[in-house]
């Protein structure tokens, strides 16, 4: 890359168009010729178009001159000399200006713009202005003294111009151009004046001046100087161009062999910064194929535009429609100043603007345009901020240059097509191994879940991407849930002010699972519905996550907000005409969309995984089939054991009893009646409570929904005293509650009551007699719940939306032999009991527990056993929602 300091300053380039020392060497010969003690130098600059000063020098004892008086008393200040120098002249036989011998020309120093004003180096003059601009425009020598000077071009600044030492006389002379003898018969203009000669004298030498004759003999003199100076530029610019020529032999040398187009463009550019003085570049390429316009490279005012390098300016040739008739049509080298030619700028102003910003202030503007045979292939642009900067010498190198980069370009194209061809088929040979063994990977497995978890993170890796999920439609249809989801860890959790939990990272595979199901986006009746239905694949933008999430729930928000890129590509999955699922990943890094070969590779790999996913989905139906097959088997077993041993038991009393009372009616008294009409009720009511119990698990569906219950706020105490009122006459242990009054929960009170008096009446049964029953209930948040609950008990889900929610939870502590291990999970299950129950007198169906779990979870809370050993006793618990309690509350 060149530097800045390089670019603008071209070093082919320089500002001097005549050698300083030559110059110098000639004033030294006028001064000698006419005895002049001093001398300055004006040449023509074509960039400016004025006279400029390039050279003033003074003998060095100029300083030894004394004061004369002063003829007019306003000119008090001028020196005059204390003594006559003489300077001692010879003439050089073969004039020779450059000879270096100090014995034959006056030794001179420069004079410094600080030293003196007058005629000082670099100082411009236009035409009329000043002596030398006065000369310039008469073409014409001038005598006169520094009283005439001062009174035609000075006399407003005679007291502000500054100078060491004044002169008294002044011979300016014109330097005409030399032309050959045929031009000079041809043209008959006078000949153009491209320099001015300014001699001045320090003393009255006896009283006198430079002489007229002086004037003609100064004129034919500087024809000498002008012959030494257009020789000396003729040499300088037979120099410059061999230096151009070697440089474009390096060109067509190194072009050639390198095929890297980002390196050609380097070259250019350095070529460019070395030949001409651009402060802005603009290299436009096109392509045929694309039939687009690319700028590929541009320097605006000397700083380089650095993302044109992987995003280059892409435009058709409709856009640009300038440049298509410039370039393509005429086919011819631009150029005018558009600062200085308007009409020109507002026509080409398509021109001036683009990746180089807006060059319709510039000086000077050239385009050239690539060509190669009768095929313009793309367009070079240079502007700079200084007038005349493209001489016919350096457009005629430039074009030389841009013809050989031409081809050099094609040629690095079409090596560049190659070689992405070959790259390409080497991806592709790498993608199909990839892809075949993403395939094999998903299609090996039978477990949904793995096989789901699996295929987001091959995608993810195959496609380069930080995220990746995979969403299944609800049962319903009217959410999409989130299923699987591969993302790289880079987000970092900060407290955004709203007073929620921070979300900690899943620790196992059960809470990322339910995390992820967490996400939920809407479907039904939705933009997604529609182009799932409709397209093959879609991109969701902004403007589209932004419609999702005013409609998503809390999950569904989170997740559409930390979207990489805040951009998705949609993919629908279908197993023949049903819809499975929608693939959604993210953009690649840098933002970018996707290539379309990558986008056909997922469409690929979708189609594929949809067979795979809905086989292992049947599979796993089929196995969840056959597991309920074989549950509902054992309960059918473990139901007719625990029926025929349960019911029998109250059957055998009442058959037994009424037999007794049929045989022995007419002998037994009324004492006895009625104790056998007792053990009568008793067994009919055991019985009956059976019955009532399998009836009403019978009607208990899979679904809570199927529950009729009526919420209100319900007082904890009341209900529990209410449960254990109902026990008191038929149980023989002492129930005990610690229940503070304020305690309302949201319930339903009839089924409230039916889980509490069936939790007692299971603590009684397997309690000792005389022991104690212990029911508490107190206030504590669902976070803080969520840390004692049994691992599968815990809803991740509502503890998310819900964590601070205060809850009631109820404990009934009993004091009897315990539950093993083994079965503290099944107890919950319908017709399970413990396995040594059936060998003691404790009668039961094994349904009470499942009852009071299925009311629990339909009220919004949850049941678990939290504590039993052996010999110890147990702890059931259930929680429900605290609520406020109403207003009649106190009455």
């Amino acid at each position: 890359m060149a530097s800045a300091s390089i670019w603008g300053n071209p070093e082919f380039q320089n500002d001097s168009t005549y050698s300083t020392p030559l110059v110098k060497k000639l004033l030294q010969q006028m001064m000698t010729q006419f005895g002049a003690q001093g001398a300055c130098i004006a040449l023509y600059d074509e960039a400016s178009n004025q006279m400029r000063i390039i050279s003033h020098v003074r003998v060095r004892n100029a300083a030894t001159f004394s004061l004369m008086p002063p003829s007019d008393p306003g000119l008090s200040n001028i020196r005059v000399p204390r003594r006559r120098v003489t300077l001692k002249l010879q003439r050089d036989e073969d004039d020779n200006p450059m000879r270096n011998d100090s014995q034959i020309l006056t030794e001179v120093e420069d004079v410094q713009p600080e030293q003196c004003e007058l005629f000082a180096i670099g100082q411009c003059y236009t035409r009329d202005q000043d002596v030398i601009g006065r000369v310039w425009q008469k073409n014409e020598a001038y005598v006169m003294t520094h009283e005439e000077y001062l009174l035609t071009f000075r006399s407003q600044f005679e007291n502000s111009l500054h100078v060491d030492i004044t002169p008294s006389a002044y011979l300016a002379v014109p330097i005409q151009e030399i032309l050959p003898l045929e031009l000079q018969t041809r043209h008959r203009t006078p000949p153009k004046v491209i320099g001015v000669i300014v001699l001045y004298q320090l003393e009255h030498a006896n009283g006198a001046i430079f002489q007229p004759r002086q004037r003609h003999e100064a004129v034919q003199y500087t024809e000498r100087v002008a012959l030494y100076l257009q020789n000396d530029n003729l040499q300088r610019e037979q120099q410059r161009t061999g230096e151009y020529l070697q440089r474009l032999q390096e060109i067509s040398v190194a072009f050639p062999t390198n095929v890297k187009l980002s390196d050609l463009i380097e070259d250019v550019y350095r070529f460019v910064a070395r030949l001409v003085d651009a402060s802005s570049l603009q290299l436009t390429l096109y392509d045929r194929d694309t039939v687009c316009l690319y700028d590929v490279f541009a320097v605006n005012d000397t700083e380089r535009v650095d993302e044109l390098a992987s995003n280059p300016v892409v435009a058709t040739k409709e856009g640009r429609p300038i440049w298509w008739q410039v370039a393509q049509t005429e086919k011819q080298t631009l150029q005018f100043s558009p600062a200085r030619e308007p009409e020109q700028a507002a026509r080409y102003a398509e021109l001036l603007q683009g990746a180089w910003g807006d060059q319709s202030e510039a000086e000077s503007f050239l385009f050239m345009p690539m060509k190669m045979f009768n095929r313009v292939t793309g367009s070079l642009s240079l502007a700079s901020k200084r007038a005349n900067a493209y001489h016919f010498r350096e457009v005629q190198v430039l074009e030389t240059m841009v013809q050989i980069v031409t081809v050099s370009i094609e040629n690095a194209k079409l090596y560049e097509r190659d070689r992405h061809l070959l790259r390409d088929a080497k991806q592709r040979e790498a993608q199909l191994a990839a892809i075949n063994s993403t395939l094999q990977t998903i299609t090996s497995v039978l477990d949904v879940s793995v096989l789901l978890n699996s295929f987001v993170e091959k995608v993810a890796s195959l496609v380069d991407v930080e995220l990746c999920v995979f969403f299944q439609p609800s049962p319903t249809r009217e959410e999409l849930v989130a299923e699987a989801m591969y993302g790289r860890p880079s987000v970092s959790l900060l407290d955004d002010g709203s007073g929620r939990p921070a979300i900690e990272p899943p620790h196992n595979k059960e809470e990322h699972e339910a995390l992820t199901r967490m996400i939920r986006l809407p479907f039904q009746e939705t933009f997604l519905e529609r182009q799932v239905r409709d397209e093959a694949f879609f991109y969701l933008d902004v403007e589209r996550i932004e419609e999702l999430a005013q409609h998503s729930d809390e999950g569904g928000v989170f997740f559409l907000h930390a979207i990489p890129g805040q951009q998705l590509l949609m993919i629908p999955m279908f197993y023949q005409e049903d819809f499975i699922g929608l693939l959604s990943v993210s953009l690649p890094k840098g933002g970018r969309s996707f290539k379309p070969k990558d986008v056909g590779m997922l469409l690929a790999i979708c189609a594929q995984a949809s067979s795979a996913i809905r086989n292992a989905q049947l599979f796993e139906e089929r196995e969840e089939a056959y597991a309920e097959l074989q549950r509902m088997d054992k309960l059918k077993d473990e139901f007719l054991v625990t029926a025929s041993h349960e019911l029998r038991t109250p059957m055998s009393a009442i058959i037994g009893y009424s037999s007794l009372l049929k045989r022995q009616s007419s002998r037994i008294g009324p004492a006895d009646i009625l104790r056998f009409a007792t053990k009568i009720s008793t067994a009919a009511e055991q019985l009956h409570d059976l019955v009532e119990n399998m009836t009403e698990a019978a009607k208990m569906g899979a679904v809570d929904k199927n529950l009729e219950l009526k919420l209100e706020p319900i007082q904890v105490r009341s209900v529990v005293e209410i449960a254990a009122s109902t026990l008191l006459l038929s149980i023989e242990q002492r129930i005990r509650m610690r229940i503070d009054e304020r305690l309302w929960v949201q319930a339903d009170g009839v089924h409230m009551r039916q889980v509490v008096q069936l939790l007692l009446d299971n603590a009684s049964k397997y309690s000792s007699a005389k022991s104690e029953i212990v029911v508490t209930a107190e206030e504590e948040t669902l976070d803080r719940i969520a840390e004692i609950l049994p691992e599968g008990s815990i809803d991740h889900m509502t503890i998310m939306e819900q964590g601070n929610a205060p809850m009631i939870i109820v404990r009934v502590h009993d004091q009897g032999e315990g539950i093993l291990l083994e079965d503290q999970q099944r107890i919950f299950e319908k017709f399970v009991r413990a396995p040594r129950s059936l060998t003691t007198p404790v009668r039961g169906s094994g349904l009470g527990l499942y009852i009071c779990r299925r009311y629990v979870e339909a009220m919004g809370g949850k049941l678990w056993l939290e504590h039993s050993a052996l010999n110890e006793g147990s702890v059931f618990a259930f929680y429900l929602p605290l609520v406020e309690p109403p207003a009649e509350a106190g009455e």
